[in-house]
């Protein structure tokens, strides 16, 4: 059976929740046949079985081994070179995408060589999605330094050529900021990413608030990781100083008066700043 596109779903002891997302996809609007492309990052819970039930609905369904090292890129990198299609799509497996979504990116490929889909926090989420700065439902792809749009990284579509041309995503980020590398490396080619907004996304954020400040930590360390590769001219970094007074103010600023989801946002953004310092340092490079 010829596959339109390959679904590409990086995988780390997601057992537990890769139901939903199979679910999703094998209710999917899209009248062709895609494949999906498990990439195991070397779980150890019963992901195999968890997949068996959902054969008969995806028979295009297969795990392939992307354990040689840790890491989200190094699973997605295995995953799509493991992909039959010159179409790739990419989500996660905590996720669960809307019943439009291959449709609607594979409409925008048509035209578009890399693009990226909505993204809404609330429904699998609950009260965590106060907790970190990500607004409730997107309306455009995200932006950072330099005012360059970058796909959520598991909502992501692409023609093959984008990947090989940019050369994968980069292995060397931790769980943070490894999208907004790949973009940005595409753009330089002359690849700039299209929205999608039919193509919605259901973002999971961890409801514990130690997973959600883990995350938080390591997309600090990413932002760093970014800037020390980048060094974009218009991000001044903090001199010792400014960062001592930024830091102190932070943590003046501890909502004394507020509620439990005000304190456990603070809590997060605290842990954002300890992931920066802290990769900024074994980096060797200033803070941004």
């Amino acid at each position: 059976m010829t596959s339109a596109c390959s679904v590409v779903i990086p995988t780390y002891n997601a057992a537990g929740v890769i139901g939903g997302q199979l679910a999703a996809l094998a209710r999917q609007s899209y009248a062709a046949p895609f494949e999906v492309v498990v990439a195991d990052n070397g779980s150890t819970d019963r992901l195999e079985q968890a997949l068996d039930p959902w054969r008969a609905r995806l028979p295009l369904l297969r795990r392939v081994d992307a354990s040689r090292d840790r890491g989200v890129s190094v699973a997605r990198n295995v995953g799509i070179a493991a992909a039959s299609s010159d179409r790739i799509l990419i989500c996660d497996a905590d996720d669960v995408v809307s019943d439009g979504w291959v449709a609607a990116l594979m409409g925008a490929l048509d035209a578009n060589p890399f693009v990226g889909g909505a993204v809404e926090t609330v429904e699998l989420s609950g009260p965590s999605a106060a907790w970190v700065p990500v607004e409730a439902r997107s309306s455009e792809l995200p932006r950072t330094w330099q005012d360059r749009p970058y796909p959520f990284g598991g909502n992501t579509g692409m023609w093959r050529e984008v990947f090989d041309r940019v050369g994968g995503y980069d292995e060397t980020y931790p769980a943070g900021a490894e999208e907004i590398d790949f973009a940005w490396r595409a753009a330089d080619l002359g690849y700039h990413a299209a929205y999608v907004p039919e193509a919605l996304l259901h973002y999971r954020i961890r409801t514990d608030l130690r997973g959600v400040m883990r995350q938080q930590f390591n997309s600090g360390r990413g932002t760093a990781t970014l800037y020390a590769k980048f060094r974009p001219a218009e991000v001044t970094p903090k001199s010792w100083h400014r960062r001592l007074r930024h830091e102190a103010r932070l943590l003046a600023g501890f909502p004394w008066r507020g509620g439990p989801d005000a304190r456990r946002a603070w809590a997060c953004v605290l842990a954002f700043e300890s992931g920066k310092l802290r990769e900024a340092r074994t980096l060797g490079v200033p803070a941004p």
